[in-house]
């Protein structure tokens, strides 16, 4: 490791895995040990390539569990829910690695489409290591993030079905929706690895990093 990755310690590295898919939607992070949940929150919007539109939880369980968000009073979502804590106040290593046992937890990001995302910690390969360079970085990653909006895993299974398929009676619909034309096809595979690295260092040494250790889902990331 370099000697700025060496003052935030040995890399935390995580797999996250988009739930409920019609194909496998992954990323797999490193990232630094000090990482609280809402670092961690705008981390994941960014490797995945949600646009931090709408409201997220973290929890233990998936429904029914001890309750990390970002919202509360202050933010005019009403007050916090039993168990519930502000993103900031928790730490992955601390709260859910260590206390956690390294079981997995979830996040659940956008409470009307609800995607809801698996995540594992896993064990840093030495390559990993040599990669490491304090600032969170994809090392792996599969299948390209469902368009915002799109209804959630039932609407994206329609919008699978008919992206393709010049017959279905959605095509131009969903097509003009993204801004595509109409002959290109629409590539579910395909993850820019490199560019998602590139935006992941950008935030890390930004002052957005820093202002993340405080509430503040209503000013973005």
């Amino acid at each position: 490791m370099t000697q700025i990755a060496k003052l935030y310690g040995s890399p935390i590295k995580i797999n996250v895995k988009l739930e409920d898919m019609p194909h496998n939607v992954f990323r797999r992070l490193l990232l630094p040990e000090n990482t609280n949940m809402m670092q961690l929150h705008a981390v994941i919007q960014l490797a995945m390539g949600w646009e931090f539109s709408h409201l997220f939880q973290f929890s233990d369980k998936k429904y029914k569990g001890n309750i990390i968000a970002s919202y509360g009073q202050d933010d005019g979502f009403g007050d916090f829910m039993e168990n519930e804590k502000e993103a900031h106040l928790v730490s992955l290593k601390k709260d859910f690695l260590e206390k956690g046992e390294r079981k997995p937890f979830w996040y659940w990001y956008d409470f009307g489409d609800d995607w809801w995302h698996k995540i594992t910690f896993l064990k840093p390969s030495k390559k990993d290591l040599e990669l490491y360079s304090a600032a969170p970085v994809c090392v792996e990653a599969h299948g390209k993030c469902p368009p915002e909006d799109v209804g959630g895993p039932w609407g994206y299974s329609a919008f699978c079905e008919a992206i393709n398929d010049k017959k279905h009676p959605e095509y131009k619909e969903y097509r003009e929706w993204l801004g595509l034309n109409l002959k290109a096809k629409y590539d579910f595979e395909t993850v820019d690895t490199e560019a998602i690295n590139q935006d992941l260092e950008s935030y890390f040494f930004s002052r957005y990093w820093k202002r993340n250790t405080k509430k503040s889902f209503s000013e973005g990331w």
